[in-house]
C-alpha cells in the first residue's frame, strides 16, 4: 500500500508540475507578442519563398521547404523555450536562436523530408500507373513521413531546451515523448491545419497567425511529457 500511496504522489506532484508549467507558458505569450508575431510571420514568409520557387506540393517542395522554413520554425520555438523558462521572450532571442542554431534545424530537416519526398514521388507512380506493386513502397515511405513529421517537431523544440542531447539520442528521447503522449503531439497539426482551413475560407492574412498557436502545441507537449516522464522514475 506504501508503494501505491508513493506512486500516486508521484503522479499529483507531477500532474502539479506540467500545469504549472502549461500556466507559466501561456502566461508569457502575451508579454512575448512582437517577438511571437514576427517568428510566425517569418515562418509564413519562407513558406511563400518556397511556394515561389516550386510550386504545389512537390518532392522539391519539401526538400526546399526542410532547407528554408525550419530554421525559422527553430527560432519561433526557441522564443517559446526562453517564455516557458523565463516567462517572457522578446525579438533578442529570436534572433539568437536564429543565428546559432539554423544549422541545427537545416540538419535534422533534411533527413526528416526524405521519406515524405520519397512517398510524393510513389504516389505520383501509383496515380500514374495504379500499379500495386508501388503501394508497399508508399505505405512504407508515408509512414515514415508521418513519424518523421512529428519527430521532427519534437526534435526541434527539445533540441532547443536540452543542447546537452544531440544526434541520435535527441531523435531516440524525442520520439519516446511521442510514443508516451501522441495526442498532445498530434496538437500542432490539428491547430495548423484548423488555421489553413480557416485561411482558406475567409482570409489569407490569417495564415500570418498560424505558426504560433500550433509551435505553443509542440513546444507545451513536450514540456509537459518531459515533467511527466521526470515524475514516472
Amino acid at each position: 500500500m506504501s508503494g501505491q500511496g508513493t506512486m500516486t504522489a508521484q503522479r499529483r506532484m507531477g500532474s502539479d508540475a506540467e500545469n504549472r508549467a502549461l500556466t507559466g507558458l501561456l502566461r508569457g505569450l502575451w508579454p512575448s507578442l512582437p517577438a511571437l508575431l514576427l517568428g510566425s510571420v517569418a515562418v509564413c514568409l519562407a513558406g511563400v519563398v518556397t511556394e515561389l520557387i516550386a510550386p504545389g506540393i512537390s518532392p522539391v517542395a519539401v526538400l526546399l521547404a526542410a532547407l528554408l522554413v525550419s530554421p525559422f520554425l527553430l527560432a519561433l520555438m526557441g522564443v517559446l523555450d526562453e517564455v516557458g523558462v523565463h516567462g517572457e521572450a522578446g525579438v533578442a532571442t529570436w534572433w539568437h536562436t536564429l543565428h546559432n542554431h539554423w544549422r541545427f534545424a537545416v540538419k535534422h530537416a533534411l533527413p526528416a523530408a526524405v521519406p515524405m519526398a520519397i512517398a510524393l514521388v510513389s504516389l505520383r507512380i501509383w496515380v500514374r500507373t495504379s500499379s500495386l506493386l508501388v503501394l508497399p513502397s508508399l505505405a512504407v515511405t508515408g509512414g515514415c513521413a508521418v513519424v518523421g513529421g512529428l519527430g521532427l517537431l519534437a526534435v526541434l523544440s527539445l533540441g532547443v531546451a536540452r543542447p546537452d542531447l544531440r544526434g541520435r539520442l535527441l531523435w531516440i528521447c524525442a520520439l519516446h515523448l511521442i510514443a508516451r503522449q501522441p495526442l498532445r503531439f498530434l496538437a500542432a497539426p490539428c491547430v495548423a491545419g484548423l488555421g489553413i482551413w480557416a485561411a482558406t475560407h475567409w482570409t489569407a492574412s490569417l495564415l500570418l497567425l498560424v505558426p504560433a498557436p500550433a509551435m505553443v502545441m509542440t513546444v507545451a507537449a513536450v514540456r509537459t511529457t518531459l515533467l511527466r516522464f521526470a515524475a514516472s522514475q
